[in-house]
């Protein structure tokens, strides 16, 4: 029996292990890691022209030598390393999964100046934090692969930066092919938002892959 390289622990598939997660250490969740410093430090700073034009620079080469080892959306790590809080994604605030059922679920987020809306959380990163947990829910306990039909958000508190906020998520029904679920999000014992969503389960003619003729199309 072959053993698992380091680069199949990387990518371990599509199908979501939907488990608590748990710290990694690896070099690929160190990239990442250093990606999300890169972002934050780039939205805190001021730079004089020639320091950015030097990081600029920086930046590209490293783009430059990511380029030699680009793959397609199956084999990429990015969005797939379901075991570690962020599952190796820079774009969105980095969740820590807690607890879960085949029905609830419980995480952790704190957000810094990259994901800020004036002195507070963006706005429109509360709905990305609330996808990604429902979402993940909906999918799991042998679920069918469904996507998101609709995310009812309702604002209630200002949600601070730079402060653990608590995210819960709730399996509430299924009607045949649709799944409805319930979140919430909290800073200590303050409602800051809560959620309604629907997800659909696809017809085998929705699983396929819309944009493969239209990768590298953006130059």
């Amino acid at each position: 029996m072959t053993e698992p390289t380091t680069l199949d622990i990387w990518n371990p598939g599509w199908p979501d292990p939907f488990r608590p997660t748990v710290d990694a250490d690896d070099e690929y969740a160190d990239l990442v890691d250093a990606l999300r410093e890169v972002q934050e430090a780039v939205t805190r700073s001021l730079p004089t022209p020639e320091a950015a034009a030097e990081v600029a620079a920086a930046l590209r080469e490293a783009a430059r030598r990511m380029r030699a080892h680009e793959v397609d959306e199956d084999t990429q790590a990015a969005g797939k390393r379901w075991e570690i809080p962020g599952k190796g994604h820079a774009l969105a605030p980095v969740l820590h999964i807690d607890t879960v059922t085949d029905t609830t679920a419980t995480g952790r987020v704190t957000v810094g100046r990259f994901h800020s809306g004036r002195y507070a959380m963006n706005g429109g990163v509360t709905p990305l934090i609330f996808d990604e947990l429902l979402a993940r829910l909906a999918n799991s306990a042998g679920r069918p692969w469904g996507r998101t039909a609709y995310l009812n958000v309702n604002f209630r508190a200002l949600a601070p930066l730079h402060t653990e906020l608590t995210v819960t998520a709730e399996l509430v029904g299924q009607e045949g092919r649709k799944r409805f679920l319930r979140g919430a999000m909290y800073d200590g014992d303050t409602l800051v938002a809560d959620v309604e969503g629907l997800w659909v389960e696809l017809k085998p003619e929705q699983t396929q892959n819309i944009s493969k003729d239209r990768e590298g199309s953006e130059g």
